[in-house]
């Protein structure tokens, strides 16, 4: 990961989830700043479009939604998933980014 989680202007959910991804996972993203405090999105390192962008908007309270992008030939392939707890949003991060 290029930043410390815990440096970075975001909600302290945000930040748990981000200092909750396992090494190898951390290893395989970096972070793409932005200024939203309840958004983060995460690209791979080697694959540039594939990302996961990590909200707190219109989510339960204590949970996450994720919408991933693809590199595809065909524009906006986009999956969603929402309402994740913290461990549910880890472990699908971790899928995604195949770590």
């Amino acid at each position: 990961m290029n930043a410390n989680p815990w440096t970075l202007p975001k909600h302290n959910r945000i930040r748990r989830l981000l200092v909750s991804l396992g090494e190898r996972v951390a290893r395989a993203c970096e972070i793409i700043e932005d200024e939203d405090p309840d958004t983060v999105t995460l690209r791979h390192s080697d694959l540039r479009r594939l990302r996961a962008r990590i909200y707190l908007q219109g989510q339960p309270r204590g949970t996450y939604g994720i919408a991933f992008e693809f590199p595809s030939a065909v524009p906006q392939v986009l999956a969603r998933q929402e309402a994740l707890d913290l461990g549910a949003a880890v472990r699908c991060l971790a899928t995604h980014f195949d770590a």
